[in-house]
């Protein structure tokens, strides 16, 4: 966990800007990681897991069925089939905007 190797490192003596360098993250990130206790950490990530929408989320069921249907489907696969529904769904979007427009302009006459 990020906490813990940042305070193996400041405990080993290694200045801020090092701890930052090595783990590829800022400074004041690790200002905040040194300034928060174990259970402050845990609880600020489990907040930020339940609170955060996830791009997949939309999809979770979708992929579900396909790993239960198909179990040793590769990600490159579902990758490819999200993009597939992606595009059906933005082609549909697109119908119904042309749709929307067409019974407008024909109202407004």
């Amino acid at each position: 966990m990020l906490h813990i190797k940042i305070h193996q490192l400041h405990q080993s003596k290694f200045k801020i800007a090092q701890i930052a360098k090595e783990l590829k993250i800022s400074r004041p990130t690790v200002y905040k990681y040194l300034n928060m206790t174990f259970e402050e950490v845990k609880r600020h990530s489990e907040e930020l897991s339940q609170s955060r929408v996830k791009k997949l989320d939309l999809y979770k069921d979708w992929i579900i069925a396909w790993l239960e249907e198909f179990p040793h489907l590769s990600s490159a696969q579902i990758h490819d089939w999200l993009l597939e529904i992606s595009a059906a769904s933005s082609r549909r979007k697109h119908r119904q905007d042309i749709r929307q427009r067409n019974t407008r302009s024909v109202s407004n006459r």
